[in-house]
């Protein structure tokens, strides 16, 4: 496009002939213009880069096609020039002492308001209490200023909490090179699919860390309009998604239906999961449906409304198992969203107090002159001394007790995907043994005094109403339970400890690096050719050279046995994602992407629950905005006497009143006078070591 000078000139005197801001460089001939450049974007570029449609566009300068008026209208409309323009307005002017002191005073009095604010928002209380807050506040003599103590100022005062909090969410996202996305969908009654959307990433100490990024309104729960909801979320915040997408996780039926096979055609690299901790419970919750342990979760809800019905009945239970000496005994919630936790407490609880529960139900028996309920105790007796009873529950404990050690390691934040295949691969054999016929502890036990005499098998101190016949029939449907079992396992969970870029984890378990010099130098280099396949195109993408990834891996296998011998796993790879980069440049890109392998959404979990409890907290219809800046609040914010409101309030007197504030505001606490930071609700210890502790000299 040929652009003359004359014509760049009357552009600037059109659009605002006060100011000097529109800047050209002209080409050789001296006649046309080649470049245009903001002068007033780029003076104040440090600070106004922090704007929510901040674009370096016109602050590089543009070129080109891009060379038109309508573009340079577009830019002088914008938000981040007429910022610059004020800010530009406002450095012109010195400003005098009561002027200072007012604005001084002013930011002290939004200080308080905010903090009234935040406080009311991470309480999960009704937005119409911070008015009453105010007000208490002024009739205890603080000083408020002259603002209005309103419940639509109050969410206003949300707003830019919420927006300081994206921005520096934001900023570490495009400051990392990779990323996951974890999705969850929500429809509500006569709403349209909200998308809620998290990233897993490594943050600026080493370790993987789960953010809440925000809502998104799905218009149609379609494969395509789904995939460019999530897409559009991160490209609208100038975030490259094609170079950074490691994988892609979700749980809503309605969000991820196909929306995971759309995003691999294009990145076929793409590590795609369901929630493995939701798969898991619905395995097993499956598996036990429509069998003889029917009757043992029954039992559980049986009695658990029994004792709960009538509160005198446990402290009874409670004397006869001290007097017993089974130790004490505790109520347990035989339901609950947790399937396997909840019914393997449950069954750990039965077999614990089973002879007091007996022994309690027998008094009971006696006692009672009511028709009704001695049928019912009758009943629950004779389910309870039932030889079938006892040895679906003894077979029942022994499935739920290592399902619900990785049901309970899946609720974290922070998931150990090889640990979790680990896991499950250690049931597949627990699974082979009893599909052998080889039975241990109790239930063995059982069986074997069964065969013996069958008239006289003991429980718990208990005789049991057995016969051979059923005994013998447990153990000819012993297989079809362990297929019944294996079957669901492996229809929700598959090879997965089998699938290649999983085994690639292998690298990051220090643990089981050899000791012998020879065993280590060939230690994770099968794994390494392994991930090198897979995300060649990624890799490719970001230029990493591939080609040098086997000879730093061996140079970092040396570094560490000489170095860093004595550190944990978690301490190793945060020296080498914080400080160890320049030395491994290639094998920084590895170490990070399998960081970034996403496991659980139990954080979607619990930020829907935070919108069921901030919904019902008093409050009417909430933009999606509003409730984004709550939730981010609730779920991810610090405790009321940790907050800095020093950037929120920054970010409105910049926009609201005219005038610029450091954030000069710093919350006391606690920790202020220690050598320990508070440990943030989502991290693990964060220890870091640097590059100069360390020599290859030493």
């Amino acid at each position: 496009m040929s652009l003359r000078v004359e014509t760049v000139k009357r552009w600037q005197v059109e659009l605002n002939p006060a100011q000097d801001w529109l800047q050209y460089e002209v080409g050789v001939d001296g006649c046309y213009v080649v470049r245009i450049q903001c002068g007033l974007c780029n003076k104040h570029k440090a600070k106004i880069k922090d704007l929510r449609n901040f674009s370096p566009a016109f602050v590089n300068g543009i070129e080109g096609a891009s060379l038109k008026k309508d573009n340079v209208k577009k830019h002088f409309q914008s938000e981040m020039h007429q910022k610059a323009a004020a800010l530009e307005k406002l450095s012109g002017n010195v400003p005098n002492l009561p002027s200072a002191l007012a604005q001084s005073i002013e930011e002290e009095h939004l200080t308080r308001l905010f903090d009234i604010a935040y406080t009311v928002a991470k309480l999960e209380l009704p937005l119409a209490k911070f008015s009453q807050i105010a007000k208490l506040e002024v009739r205890h003599g603080v000083d408020l200023g002259q603002m209005s103590l309103t419940e639509q100022k109050c969410k206003e005062f949300l707003e830019y909490i919420g927006r300081s909090t994206k921005v520096e969410l934001i900023r570490a996202i495009q400051e990392s090179p990779y990323f996951s996305v974890l999705v969850d969908g929500s429809a509500e009654t006569g709403a349209t699919e909200k998308g809620m959307i998290y990233v897993l990433y490594v943050d600026h100490t080493g370790l993987p860390c789960v953010r809440f990024f925000g809502f998104r309104e799905v218009e149609h729960v379609h494969a395509d309009c789904l995939k460019r909801t999530v897409l559009n979320a991160f490209l609208e915040e100038g975030i490259d998604i094609e170079r950074k997408l490691v994988g892609y996780l979700a749980d809503s039926v309605t969000v991820k239906a196909g929306v995971a096979s759309l995003l691999q055609n294009e990145m076929p690299y793409l590590i795609h999961m369901n929630c493995i901790s939701h798969r898991l419970e619905l395995a097993i919750k499956e598996m036990f449906q429509g069998t003889s342990f029917d009757d043992v979760t029954e039992m559980f809800l049986l009695l658990a409304r029994l004792y709960r019905t009538c509160p005198g009945r446990m402290p009874e239970l409670k004397s006869l198992s001290q007097i017993m000496q089974e130790g004490e005994i505790k109520s347990h919630q035989a339901e609950g969203t947790r399937w396997v936790q909840h019914k393997q407490g449950a069954t750990k609880a039965l077999l614990q107090a089973y002879p007091a529960v007996v022994c309690n139900l027998a008094n009971m028996l006696t006692q009672t002159v009511l028709p009704k309920e001695k049928s019912i105790f009758q009943e629950y007796l004779q389910t309870l001394r039932s030889l079938k009873f006892i040895l679906h529950l003894l077979f029942m404990s022994e499935m739920l007790e290592p399902l619900a050690k990785l049901s309970r390691s899946l609720q974290n934040s922070n998931v150990d995907l090889l640990d979790t295949a680990a896991l499950l691969q250690k049931f597949y054999v627990t699974l082979g043994r009893m599909n052998n016929g080889i039975l241990r502890g109790a239930l063995s036990e059982v069986l074997k005094h069964t065969e013996k005499d069958p008239q006289s098998v003991f429980f718990g101190g208990t005789r049991l109403q057995a016969d051979l016949e059923e005994a013998r029939a447990f153990k000819e449907k012993l297989p079809s339970y362990v297929a019944a079992v294996s079957d669901c396992i492996l229809q929700r969970f598959g090879s997965l400890h089998h699938m290649e870029p999983i085994q690639c984890l292998k690298i990051l378990e220090v643990d089981l690096w050899p000791e012998a010099q020879e065993d280590l130098e060939d230690y994770g280099t099968s794994e390494l050719q392994i991930f090198t396949g897979h995300f060649e195109k990624l890799l490719s993408l970001n230029h990493v050279d591939r080609t040098k990834l086997p000879e730093e891996w061996l140079q970092f296998k040396q570094f560490r046995k000489e170095n860093l011998s004595q550190v944990s796993s978690q301490q190793l790879w945060q020296n080498l994602l914080t400080s160890q980069q320049s030395r491994f440049p290639n094998l920084y890109h590895a170490i990070y992407i399998l960081h970034c392998f996403p496991v659980s959404s139990v954080v979607l979990e619990w930020g829907f629950s935070a919108v069921t409890r901030l919904k019902a907290n008093g409050r009417g219809k909430m933009s999606i905005n509003i409730l984004e800046y709550l939730t981010r609040i609730s779920v991810e914010g610090p405790e009321p006497d940790m907050f800095d409101p020093g950037p929120a309030v920054s970010l409105y007197c910049f926009e609201q009143m005219g005038f610029i504030t450091e954030p000069g505001f710093k919350r006391t606490s606690q920790y202020a006078f220690s050598d320990e930071e508070p440990e943030s609700p989502n991290k693990r210890q964060e220890v870091c070591f640097f590059e100069d502790q360390y020599s290859s000299d030493d």
